[in-house]
């Protein structure tokens, strides 16, 4: 049996082991993919949703752990940022992504009050050491959104088909409706998928209820049953 993607994730525990992750950044999404089950039901693509919003969540956990790593490594010879801070910096390295110059100054700050010989190089250290970790956090991801946007593109015919379906209430066929939508929205956008439940997400549609497709023909068989 191959690794899991969780242990893919877990087995995360040193550089060398995350330089084969930077590597093959796509590995996680290609074993995540083979544990998905088929989807057919509204349960089931709502539960395969949130399966892979746990997927994006597992990654934020390891990239802490990658992130604290490196600033052992980097920070090996300079007390001055200690443990505790560099725990803080792991722990919030996600929220650098866009600030990286805020978390220089803040490094900067913290070395130089800790006596640093030279905040200034302390600090890019530990930016360099970010940057590295959002890129790989970036590709990760990068690997899980490319699975949402196919597998909710994949899923679109099924809703499509169910909303136009006959022999369905109203009801079940609004929402096969609302999920057809916004499966074609995931697919266009799957960083939306992030932002809310699926649940809150087809509640913002508005109701609509799908022409069905033209019936055909009436064959003799049918005309026997009716009868």
């Amino acid at each position: 049996m191959g690794v899991s993607s969780q242990h893919f994730l877990d087995q995360v525990q040193s550089l060398p082991s995350i330089a084969a992750v930077v590597a093959d950044p796509r590995a996680y999404a290609d074993r995540l993919a083979g544990e998905l089950p088929a989807a057919a039901s509204r349960e089931e693509l709502a539960a395969r949703e949130d399966r892979l919003r746990d997927a994006l969540a597992r990654i934020d956990a390891m990239i802490e752990r990658v992130m604290r790593i490196r600033l052992e490594h980097v920070l090996a010879d300079e007390p001055a940022i200690a443990s505790p801070t560099r725990k803080v910096f792991a722990s919030t390295v996600v929220g650098y992504e866009s600030k990286l110059e805020l978390l220089e100054t803040r490094a900067r700050d913290v070395a130089r009050r800790g006596g640093a010989s030279d905040p200034a190089r302390a600090a890019r250290s530990v930016v360099d050491a970010a940057s590295a970790t959002l890129a790989l956090r970036t590709a990760l991801r990068g690997g899980v959104l490319a699975l949402v946007a196919h597998l909710a593109l994949a899923s679109v015919a099924l809703a499509d088909r169910d909303a136009r379906d006959r022999r369905l209430d109203d009801p079940t066929r609004r929402a096969w409706s609302a999920l057809r939508r916004e499966l074609e929205a995931v697919a266009a956008q799957p960083e939306r998928m992030v932002g809310a439940p699926l649940a809150s997400r087809l509640a913002t549609w508005p109701e609509h209820l799908d022409e069905p497709e033209p019936s055909s023909e009436p064959t003799f068989a049918d005309l026997i049953e009716l009868d």
